[in-house]
């Protein structure tokens, strides 16, 4: 790429070259809406359910920034959980101090790390102002019955002490089919305090969705308030000609659709979050190459960063992973 002296950082340190920018989704934006209700009207646990490659973290990780921009008050935590074959106390207490970025020795007992998490907390929440603490389970399929009882025990100890723990369960499928265990084995006090909302997190799904997302690279701006779209930064000349992203959005869902089919692909067109942006990013990095006032993207171009995106490549590997499992 042809440095341009107008552009406000190198390349090199730009959240898109580093993917380490957030785009809202369709299915986030129902999180949000989602987390806000629970919020308001302190429901204590949701359920959020999708298959693998979704965007599921990647929501996570847009939802913690989010309610810490609205929320600046507000304690949100996030864990991930590890498939264990045998679960220990210990270590999911530890696991939660460490989210809470406090260190625990692996010799405390577990009434002593559970202890501590409750002060750092308490802490935490006195030191913010807010008594609401937020936390954010990923690949919560892999929890076992014992660690809901231990998340529950959590719980209480919270409320015991005036504070307010939101939990969200987010995982795959296999969440529903735990919440349904758990209701024929009478573990409501489990259910009503993780599992009463639930919500189905889905991929892009159609032309429209398609297209709201693409707004968002012509509006998201690095350096904030900068007036530098990633579009803009990515081909600034034909930006400034009039080129957007957003007038891509049905070409781009074409593209994907007509990959879905040709792979002879099971389902529904649904793009998962991790191959809709490796396609979106290859095009705009890809295009400053060869940026110019006449630059355009057609479908042809689009087609070829879908395939750069491995979309179909991953399907079909997953199928294969699937057939496999069956046959055993």
């Amino acid at each position: 790429m042809v440095k341009d002296p107008q552009r406000p950082v190198p390349l090199d340190e730009h959240p898109l070259r580093k993917r380490t920018y957030r785009v809202p989704t369709p299915s986030i934006a129902a999180l949000r809406t989602l987390v806000d209700e629970c919020l308001f009207l302190y429901i204590s646990g949701a359920l959020v359910h999708g298959r693998p490659r979704m965007g599921k973290s990647y929501a996570i990780d847009f939802m913690r920034h989010d309610l810490e921009r609205r929320h600046p008050k507000l304690s949100v935590y996030k864990i991930r959980c590890a498939r264990s074959q045998f679960p220990s106390e210990n270590s999911f207490f530890a696991a939660l101090l460490h989210a809470a970025k406090h260190p625990a020795q692996a010799s405390a007992s577990k009434a002593a790390l559970r202890g501590r998490l409750v002060h750092k907390l308490r802490q935490v929440a006195d030191a913010r102002g807010d008594d609401r603490i937020v936390l954010f389970v990923d690949e919560a399929q892999n929890l076992r019955e014992i660690e809901y009882e231990w998340l529950r025990d959590l719980h209480d100890d919270l409320e015991n002490n005036e504070l307010r723990l939101f939990t969200f369960l987010v995982g795959q499928a296999q969440l529903l089919a735990q919440k349904s265990a758990l209701q024929a084995q009478d573990k409501e006090q489990i259910v009503a305090r993780f599992m009463v909302e639930e919500l189905a997190f889905r991929g892009i799904a159609s032309a429209a969705e398609c297209t709201a997302v693409l707004g968002a690279y012509d509006q998201g701006e690095y350096p904030a308030g900068s007036g530098w779209s990633y579009t803009r930064y990515c081909v600034p000349r034909a930006h400034a000609a009039g080129l957007r992203l957003v007038e891509s959005g049905q070409r781009l869902w074409a593209a994907f659709e007509d990959a879905h089919l040709k792979a002879a692909l099971d389902g529904r067109v649904e793009i998962p979050m991790k191959y809709f942006t490796a396609a979106v990013e290859a095009a705009l990095l890809l295009s400053s190459g060869r940026d110019s006032d006449t630059l355009a993207l057609d479908a042809e171009y689009w087609s070829q960063m879908v395939e750069r995106s491995r979309y179909v490549m991953a399907r079909h590997a997953g199928r294969s992973m699937l057939s496999a499992i069956t046959a055993r």
